[in-house]
């Protein structure tokens, strides 16, 4: 039997790139993915990804959260072609936790089917922490990790990612 704590919350999709859930304490999360190809044509069927929480005020540990990010992921990865690239940037100075969390979340919940590629790139206090995510089977996956590559060379700090 499933522990509740692995019960994902109840998700709103408001379109298939764009979800939203509350959770037990009451805190909005906005979970949506962006295409990355029109600035980055060789990244095909690729998507930012981002979470969002309403509100800055620290909450109890909530593993039902994990369980919900991990489930829209497995919905945008239902389509076998499809690329997420994670940026954690360090404007809040926290962009080493969120990476440690995806990390443990990736490394738990991966099925074998999907492959991570992180990186860093950095200038002065600025810094990046991308990953991209591709199931191992991605008809694309060497134009991917070519077009990764040559993003991590570009000069990120005028991209918005």
């Amino acid at each position: 039997m499933v522990s509740n704590s692995q019960n994902p919350y109840k998700v709103i999709e408001s379109n298939p790139f764009d979800y939203s859930f509350v959770n037990k304490h009451g805190i909005n999360y906005h979970l949506y993915f962006m295409p990355m190809s029109e600035m980055y044509p060789d990244l095909v069927n690729t998507y930012s990804f981002s979470i969002e929480r309403e509100g800055t005020n620290p909450h109890p540990l909530d593993r039902r959260i994990a369980a919900t990010v991990v489930d829209v992921l497995r919905r945008f990865f239902q389509n076998v072609e499809n690329a997420m690239i994670m940026v954690c940037d360090s404007t809040d100075g926290k962009q080493h936790r969120r990476r440690n969390l995806f990390d443990r979340w990736f490394h738990y919940y991966n099925d074998g089917t999907l492959t991570a590629i992180n990186a860093e790139v950095g200038e002065g206090d600025y810094e990046l922490l991308l990953s991209i995510y591709f199931k191992k089977d991605n008809p694309y996956k060497q134009q991917l990790i070519k077009a990764f590559g040559d993003l991590l060379a570009q000069d990120l700090y005028d991209i918005v990612i």
